[in-house]
């Protein structure tokens, strides 16, 4: 969907506009994924200053000892300072030898559901291969660079995935599997397990709100009160990672869900007005921050309606 601050402010007027609009575009999704990407036009872009960057992230909570979670895009930084691997060095020093750094590194699959279908697809059948050491990641260079080094985990989750490193890395993956019916943000995710250890969930050159994950949360891990019906479906996964190999099914959220129901420019207005979304542009770099207990707190209040979610119709257990 289109991304500019205008469409933004309009898509935030009401949910219903943005909930037309989000129709309109997967009814023309082959005429929008058939359009050339523009190039970006290239500048000699100023650096950025770290340090007002350090102290902005400082005032709203990413201290030492702090477990972090950031959502980033590396192209507004690119070329501004500093390289991939030393804005990781500038976050791991944020929160210190004592704190944990996280960022989602969603695997890529070789039978990727291509865009113009992703409504429609037919996953019965498919088998998704997950290599946890070896399997691309597709949200980011930043976080492939993690997975990287030496001192990083990947989780071997293989939906909504996560790398991590620090003390904390090995407890957020450890027993993900646990349950009879995992899901990838449910009881025992590492994305709960955030949650419990109270995260700074950050968003590092990219517009926090469409990057979420954590909204999940409410979904998965306290399941038994998601009013919405048919959440769900089922996909085969297999899942390698060394010696160790696996074959599960696992249940992941619908696509119509997020494509046709999800109020995201509402939520980040609701955010903002609420205090929880703290935003700030720093030398043309967007920058934001959440505390991640505050945020479950604000959605678990508004749930019983389906909240983020709307135009629901008959799908609501609660009516």
């Amino acid at each position: 969907m289109a991304n500019s601050s205008i469409t933004k402010r309009i898509l935030g007027l009401s949910p219903h506009i943005e909930m037309v609009v989000r129709r309109l575009y997967w009814r023309n999704i082959e005429k929008f994924t058939a359009r050339p990407k523009k190039k970006a036009l290239t500048t000699n872009p100023e650096k950025i200053d770290f340090d007002k960057l350090s102290k902005f992230m400082k005032e709203n909570g990413a201290n030492e000892g702090r477990l972090m979670l950031v959502h980033s895009a590396f192209a507004p930084l690119k070329g501004r300072g500093k390289t991939a691997n030393e804005v990781l060095d500038f976050l791991l020093n944020l929160v210190g030898s004592k704190g944990t750094l996280a960022m989602p590194a969603m695997p890529k699959f070789k039978n990727e559901i291509p865009v113009e279908e992703y409504l429609t697809f037919d996953t019965q059948g498919q088998v998704y291969h997950y290599d946890v050491s070896k399997s691309g990641i597709k949200t980011g260079v930043l976080p492939l660079m993690l997975h990287k080094r030496d001192t990083s985990i990947r989780s071997r989750f293989p939906i909504n995935t996560m790398v991590a490193s620090g003390p904390l890395a090995e407890e957020l993956f450890k027993d993900e599997f646990e349950l009879e019916d995992p899901l990838a943000c449910g009881q025992n995710s590492s994305w709960h397990k955030c949650i419990e250890n109270n995260a700074l969930i950050v968003g590092l050159g990219t517009d926090l709100t469409h990057s979420l994950t954590a909204i999940h949360v409410v979904e998965d891990a306290f399941r038994e009160s998601w009013p919405v019906k048919n959440w769900y479906i089922t996909k085969e996964f297999r899942i390698t990672d060394g010696e160790y190999e696996a074959n599960l099914c696992l249940k992941e959220r619908a696509p119509h869900w997020g494509a046709l129901h999800f109020g995201e420019r509402t939520l980040c207005k609701d955010l903002i007005n609420a205090g929880i979304l703290k935003s700030k542009i720093i030398d043309g770099v967007l920058v934001e921050v959440i505390e991640s207990r505050e945020l479950i707190e604000f959605l678990q209040s508004k749930k019983k309606s389906g909240y983020p979610y709307f135009w629901l119709g008959k799908n609501k257990t609660n009516e």
